[in-house]
């Protein structure tokens, strides 16, 4: 299929992708549409994502950004835009095109449609009683677009921060992140046939080598907005927030913390791989960007760091909901308890649960003040261990079951680490709901935990849920020597709450290898 998010990704990629020589500019339209007509619910992020983007843009020296917003974003307006860019734009030259605001499908009459669906941006004013050919753009068009109005020798950077199409099934209360999507059935329309346009038709033969994808989610999954990074943050598209902080957060030596190799830049596939990885962490697993990168632009490098941000100040808020909770709440520990508003985890001591604002249950059979203090400190040292994953040279397989489904006490999981590279000695962990550390690989029975060169693959077939339950990160880490320290150190942590412990290491071996170590997450949901 060819999804919206693909066609938006490609062409974030691309700009950040080729070279350029220092007389070249970077040049963008930011598309922003919040304003809908009912049934279509308005969204309140795109405008907080259309003014974060264009800060990180004029940051990086950007004078030529066009702006629309809502009744500006016309199908008309779009198109006049990006040829006005193509214009202007020399040999050299990047150009960015992101879009914040819902996606869809319809029913396709075009019989090169394998899955018979249309694609397309929802602009303003959209209505799937009559649509307007004015208030959407099909993907095929915007593809046509941005591969006719630019030549090979000007790179283009699409980024979508939308979706057309996914579900999750494990939130068990109401959820704080909205979909943007529009249409609750694909099939409910048929888009009437656009304008005549030459220009929308783009060349045989795929995209062109200056176009790269950077697309919000995957085909079977919703792009989601909400307030980040806190419950009480503004509302932000999670794909946008996560460009924002790889762009940001840093390693201690003050290299970018998504500069897997450490060389002291950003390239574009290194930030491809960190907006995978941090979209899926936002999200729970409910969503991850979907991005492709051309070769001759996968170490080429746009976007310089930003002013990192000030260390964290503002405690995690916690909603007590019972009389025990409250009262162990009362006490000093890394929360702030609110009786009301939007926290960031609610919490009943007397059943043990803690939610989190996505309406997930992050633990089970969790009573104690110090108990709660382990969620807390497990969930940022998660947090920061995924600004460092390198997933394209090393992933971390959960199954049986889909991402993001329930496995109860006593169920088999499986798991499965795929590594491509030179030889390595591989080592995982487990860090439970509570922050506990539970040692998985390797064991009495792996030998040194080597993997061969290449494309391997080791698989750990003997886990089932248990206690601890909530959500479970596993944690592996691919070096290229035996990381005997580290071992010994989660040989010595283990079964214990130490997630910072187990962090720290892991940080330690990644600086010592010096760019030729990979770490990569997996997160799954457990429960009795």
């Amino acid at each position: 299929m060819r999804g919206l998010t693909a066609l938006v990704s490609g062409v974030a990629a691309a700009i950040i992708a080729g070279a350029a020589p220092a007389r070249a500019e970077i040049r963008a339209l930011v598309v922003a549409v919040s304003e809908y007509t009912a049934p279509i619910s308005s969204l309140e992020g795109p405008p907080n994502d259309a003014a974060a983007l264009t800060a990180v843009l004029k940051g990086e020296g950007a004078t030529d950004v066009i702006s629309l917003r809502d009744s500006q974003a016309t199908r008309a307006n779009v198109r006049a835009a990006l040829e006005g860019l193509g214009k202007r734009s020399k040999p050299g030259d990047w150009v960015i095109f992101f879009y914040a605001g819902h996606g869809a499908q319809a029913r396709s009459a075009d019989a090169s449609e394998t899955d018979g669906m249309d694609e397309f941006l929802v602009l303003g004013g959209f209505r799937a009683a009559k649509p307007d050919t004015n208030q959407f753009i099909l993907d095929d068009d915007l593809r046509g677009w941005l591969t006719n109005f630019f030549p090979s020798t000007v790179n283009v950077l699409q980024i979508a921060d939308a979706c057309h199409s996914g579900t999750m099934n494990r939130a068990v209360g109401r959820s704080v992140f909205k979909t943007r999507q529009a249409l609750p059935s694909a099939l409910a329309i048929a888009l009437p046939p656009g304008p005549p346009d030459p220009a929308a038709k783009a060349p045989a033969g795929g995209l062109p080598p200056n176009l790269v994808y950077v697309g919000a989610a995957q085909d079977n999954q919703f792009a989601l907005e909400g307030p980040l990074p806190q419950g009480d943050s503004p509302s932000r598209g999670l794909l946008t927030y996560a460009l924002e902080g790889a762009l940001k957060e840093r390693r201690s030596n003050g290299n970018l913390a998504a500069d897997l190799d450490d060389d002291g830049k950003l390239s574009l596939v290194e930030l491809a791989s960190s907006l995978e990885t941090r979209t899926r962490e936002l999200s729970s697993t409910q969503q991850w960007a979907s991005t492709s990168v051309p070769p001759r632009n996968e170490r080429s490098v746009v976007f310089q760091p930003l002013k990192a941000p000030p260390p964290e100040e503002r405690p995690i808020q916690v909603k007590a909901a019972d009389d025990q909770a409250a009262d162990l709440l009362g006490g000093k520990g890394p929360w702030a308890s609110i009786p009301r508003g939007a926290p960031d985890l609610t919490w009943s001591a007397k059943e043990g649960w803690v939610t989190d604002s996505k309406g997930d249950r992050v633990a089970e059979n969790l009573t104690s003040a110090e108990a709660l203090a382990g969620v807390i400190v497990k969930r940022r040292v998660v947090r920061e261990l995924a600004g460092v994953a390198n997933e394209r040279q090393l992933k971390v397989a959960i199954g049986p079951r889909p991402p993001g489904q329930l496995y109860k006490a006593g169920e088999s999981v499986d798991l499965a680490v795929t590594h491509r590279g030179a030889a390595v000695y591989l080592t995982a962990f487990n860090l439970a709901g509570d922050g506990t550390v539970q040692r998985l690989y390797p064991l009495e029975d792996d030998g040194d935990g080597r993997m061969a060169a290449g494309d391997t693959r080791v698989v750990m077939a003997r886990t089932k849920a248990a206690a601890p339950f909530g959500v479970d990160n596993v944690v592996a880490l691919a070096t290229p020597d035996e990381p005997k320290v580290l071992r010994a150190t989660l040989a010595r942590i283990d079964g214990k709450r130490a997630p910072e412990v187990a962090a720290g290491a892991v940080r330690d071996e990644l600086d010592q290898a010096r760019g030729k170590a990979a770490m990569a997450l997996g997160e799954l949901y457990t429960g009795p």
